[in-house]
């Protein structure tokens, strides 16, 4: 079978960060993805896609209609903004291209887990048992999510993020690098966690959080 064509969106670190997903997969388990270039508003950087190697295809917005072939093709978001990353799959889904899940070959995943069409997980990470994972989900570095926990679409997991057993996230939460959440907790919707924050209570949504342990930010 050949390799499915596949579209980055996204030109920052995220997006080149899940770049280095796709090449990991592609070591491993050769033809399965064809990456045809990255799309994006602007490029800030061009040399840093340069140095990758990786062809610039425009503005996404108009990606169908500039590239009538790109209908029926895969696509991924690397963006960490969780509204931005759900607009831009909504649309790349009505132009007819399909999200991708992609996650790093390093990852350790258990039994009885779900992952969602349009997720990303990145290198090191450990998914353990009954984990169920939404759609556009962006899992960053060496996330650690254990047993019994669910999380929203769109929400975000920074770097090191370690959820510690029947751990809800509700849709667009961001957890940023190095949060922990004590078992039994629940992060609301579109709620906001700070980096190195250890939650032992719940975060109610849109709330904003930070601190050992975690407390609102008024």
């Amino acid at each position: 079978m050949p390799a499915r064509p596949i579209v980055i969106v996204g030109t920052g670190g995220s997006g080149r960060e899940t770049l280095q997903i796709i090449r990991a997969i592609e070591r491993q388990s050769p033809n399965t993805w064809a990456l045809t270039g990255m799309v994006g508003r602007d490029v800030s950087h061009p040399e840093r896609l340069t140095r990758l190697n990786v062809t610039y295809l425009g503005d996404p917005e108009t990606l169908a209609a500039r590239m009538p072939e790109v209908v029926g093709w895969s696509f991924v978001v690397g963006i960490a903004d969780n509204r931005a990353r759900r607009d831009l799959t909504l649309r790349l889904v009505e132009q007819g291209l399909e999200p991708a899940t992609l996650i790093h070959p390093s990852v350790i995943i258990g039994d009885d887990v779900e992952i969602g069409a349009g997720t990303t997980v990145g290198p090191n990470g450990v998914i353990t048992t009954n984990v169920r994972i939404g759609e556009g989900v962006q899992v960053n570095i060496a996330c650690v999510i254990s047993h019994d926990t669910t999380i929203g679409d769109y929400a975000f997991l920074g770097d090191s993020v370690t959820l510690a057993g029947d751990v809800t996230i509700e849709a667009g939460a961001s957890l940023y690098s190095g949060t922990r959440v004590i078992p039994e907790r629940r992060i609301g919707r579109d709620a906001v966690v700070g980096a190195g924050a250890v939650v032992t209570h719940d975060v109610p949504p849109g709330v904003t959080v930070m601190g050992v342990p975690a407390r609102p930010v008024h």
